[in-house]
């Protein structure tokens, strides 16, 4: 790596904190242009603390950079948290790291810690994209996770929650906020962690609108539907506030909640209601689901969930039950 390049992304690494990642992205094409005229070398008669080709600095600067591609921050934080299990386990540097390494690290979390294949792909990934990063920003000689194989998932029919399920879970409700949110997860069908940031600057609660940024930093609105608003009103009620998040965390008004007590509190009202299998993510695949089966077109259920990718929003389909059957006979029997 050159050592103009090094400089410029030393600079954008100990911004990264500071900086937004469209304000990192601009201030790194500030550095290569009034940098092309100048040429850098390191300084030779200076103690060197910090080497930029050592392997703490490619691991942070991995992290800005897909700080820079405007991942999301649960991504970031999965992503890092794979990476540094692996390096725990294979406890070398990453320029002597093997294919074999790699592979006996899935095979340990497949026989040991007894992993679905879905979530050994995710790691298998996390950590392919991870050297093969290094091997393109010439950290390391040679990508060792080019030759690691794919693990075939099986594709699995995920079901959305049934008409009963969902009345059940609504009576079983015993709190104004445990009601707001089950109301505000099936109307908005948001993600857990853009519910908690929904807040009541962006509640327009004449349209009954919410704007929410999603992954990516995308932006989009969400509605509300008369059950949700009735349960916010009532929310309100009791915890009247003008601003900061909608549903307020523990330590009281302008906290938010946690995507941990929002997955906790889902299980404690299905547990009331004897429903089995309840979590967060399952609301939004409902949302979606009835959406398209009372004649939203898929491109606006797409657009509903926030996705850049129609085949995304399919998976989020649940296509079990009579209905199939019914637009198999009326088109295909």
């Amino acid at each position: 790596m050159e050592m103009k390049e090094q400089l410029i992304n030393t600079v954008v690494r100990h911004m990264s904190p500071e900086l937004e990642a469209e304000q990192l992205k601009k201030l790194k094409v500030i550095l290569v242009m009034d940098l092309a005229k100048y040429r850098v070398d390191e300084s030779k008669n200076e103690v060197v603390i910090y080497d930029e080709t050592s392997d703490i600095a490619a691991y942070k600067q991995y992290f800005v950079s897909m700080k820079l591609r405007n991942l999301s921050n649960g991504t970031i934080e999965l992503a890092m948290r794979t990476i540094d299990r692996f390096n725990r386990w294979v406890k070398t540097q990453y320029k002597d790291v093997t294919t074999q390494d790699i592979r006996l690290f899935i095979a340990h979390r497949d026989m040991v810690d007894h992993l679905s294949s879905a979530t050994l792909n995710r790691e298998r990934g996390c950590i392919c994209r991870f050297f093969k990063w290094l091997y393109e920003e010439e950290y390391i000689l040679k990508d060792p996770g080019r030759r690691v194989e794919d693990i075939k998932v099986e594709k699995r029919l995920k079901k959305a929650f049934t008409p009963v399920e969902i009345e059940l879970m609504r009576n079983a409700c015993v709190k104004p906020k445990e009601k707001a949110v089950i109301e505000m997860l099936f109307s908005t069908g948001c993600r857990v962690s853009e519910l908690t940031l929904l807040a009541m600057e962006n509640y327009d609660q004449q349209r009954g609108s919410i704007t929410v940024v999603g992954k990516g930093n995308k932006e989009r609105v969400v509605f509300v539907g008369a059950r949700a608003k009735v349960a916010i009103d009532n929310y309100l009620l009791i915890k009247p506030h003008y601003e900061g998040p909608i549903l307020c965390g523990l330590k009281g008004i302008g906290t938010q909640m946690s995507v941990c007590g929002i997955q906790k509190m889902i299980k404690r009202i299905a547990k009331r209601a004897c429903v089995a299998r309840a979590h967060p993510h399952k609301f939004r695949r409902t949302s979606a689901t009835l959406a398209l089966k009372r004649g939203m077109s898929l491109n606006d259920v797409r657009r509903f969930l926030g996705h850049t990718d129609v085949d995304t929003t399919l998976q989020y389909i649940d296509t079990t039950g009579s209905d199939l059957k019914l637009e198999h006979e009326k088109y295909v029997a």
